[in-house]
Order: structure tokens, then sequence, then C-alpha cells
């Protein structure tokens, strides 16, 4: 194994062990606020997030090749959400549509509440990839099944999040639907700025694959809240350029509405 490879599932590790274990969490404050609606990923990866039950999120994201890919979640209950998603790429554009070839479905339960110990759980499904859809994949394939935990901290140095997930993506088309998972943080600078940043360790990416070639997707991205229920967001994809020779890093850009019903 090289040294790359070692310090990159080190780090994994190290990450994981994190969230599944440390000092008391801060969730249970955060959730208490009214009307706040809880971030539900990083960037591509899933958090133990969700919508507030009687609140929406409506999500857009543009990405290369004058993409688009909308997203809405709702809040059925307690701790369940459910979730629509559709797009395309040269939506932007002076091109000819190339719309996504359906629209997918995304649902998450909520199976354990963040405590002093324990750091929530969620369980969901979701098809939705990003990218490029090419070859019956989307370029960054979707979560399919998975299991995602997520711990809160307060420190010295604010407010910060860590996750940890597990996934098994229905997209096998490249014969490569072998386990992943992926590890990410947030951090808090201030009421209205925070920074996120997660790696993918896309191993179901990297064997005769269409995109990946092992090194895994490494994203890092700001938020902003403008005002109270819109954030918009800078996002730096694919830091580590990982591709087979015809993908580099992207530059994309988010909005997110939220409301109640």
């Amino acid at each position: 194994m090289s040294e790359r490879s070692v310090i990159k599932y080190g780090a994994a590790l190290l990450l994981l062990a994190l969230c599944l274990g440390g000092p008391a969490g801060a969730q249970e404050e955060k959730v208490a606020e009214e009307g706040r609606v809880e971030p539900i990923r990083l960037i591509d990866c899933p958090t133990a997030g969700l919508i507030g039950k009687g609140h929406f999120g409506v999500d857009l994201r543009f990405f290369p090749q004058g993409g688009v890919l909308g997203l809405l979640n709702a809040g059925v209950l307690d701790r369940l959400t459910i979730g629509l998603t559709f797009g395309g790429e040269q939506i932007i554009g002076d091109q000819d549509v190339n719309w996504y070839p359906r629209v997918e479905p995304a649902i998450r339960y909520r199976i354990v509440e963040e405590n002093q110990a324990l750091p929530a759980l969620v369980l969901g499904y979701e098809t939705q990839g990003y990218g490029t859809y090419r070859a019956g994949r989307y370029q960054i394939k979707s979560k399919g099944a998975f299991l995602v935990a997520s711990k809160n901290y307060t420190g010295p140095l604010g407010q910060f999040g860590v996750h940890g997930g597990l996934n098994f993506s229905r997209e096998n088309s490249d014969k490569d639907g072998d386990l992943s998972g992926w590890v990410g943080l947030d951090k808090s600078i201030n009421r209205d700025l925070g920074l996120v940043a997660e790696y993918d360790l896309a191993t179901n990416d990297n064997h005769h694959s269409v995109f990946g070639s092992g090194d895994g997707y490494l994203n890092a991205g700001a938020h902003w809240s403008v005002v109270s229920n819109l954030s918009l967001s800078l996002l730096l994809k694919n830091i580590l350029r990982n591709s087979d020779g015809e993908v580099n890093m992207s530059r994309e850009l988010a909005v997110r509405y939220t409301e109640e019903f």
C-alpha cells in the first residue's frame, strides 16, 4: 500500500472513530432552536441531519457543463425525511439539454438521536448522483443504501461536527459495486458563515471504472446564510483530481431555501 493510501485511510478511520465517541455533543441544543433546519449533507455526502417535521427545503446546485440539479426535501415525521431530485446538463447554455434519465427518490430515518454518549444515526436510501450521467451511472455515484453517524462538539474553537458513513450504491453498470464510505467535518465560523469538507473513499469507483482512478473524492466548501432561511454555498469538488483523465476539479454554486408548510 502506498504512503498516500496509508494517510488517506488512516485519516478516514480517525474521523470515524471521533464520530462514534468523544465529549458531550451539542446536537440537542441545536435542534431545539426554533425553526432551525439541520444540514442534511455536507457537499455530496449525507449527514445524520433531518428536515424538521412540517418544514421543507429546496436546493439548487449549479455545476459544470451548464448543469442544474434541483432537490426538494420535506420533514413528514419527527424522524423521517423524504425527497425528490431531478436535473440535467446544458440547462444553462445554448446546447440541447441533456436531462437526467429519471426523477430520483430519497428517504432517511433517524434510528438513534444524539446524546452525551452516542452520535445521531440515520439510515437512508437515495439514488441521485452528481455530475455527468454516462454509461448508466453518474460521475459521482449515488449513495444508494447508507448508514451515517454525526456528532457535534463544542470547544475553545467553537462548534464543529464530525460525520462518517457507509454506503452500497445501486449503480453497478461498471461492475464495481463494492461497499464504500465517507468522512467529513463542518465548522461554524460565526452565526452566518461555515466551512465544510468531506472525503468520499469511492471504493466502488476504482475498478475498470468510467470516472474514478482510486484516489477518492475530496471536496470542500463554504456556506453563507444570507437570511435565516436562505443560504449560498461555494463548493470545490474533486480536489484530488480523481478521474480517468477527463474530469478535473470543479467549482460549483448551491442555493438553499427552507420554509414551513
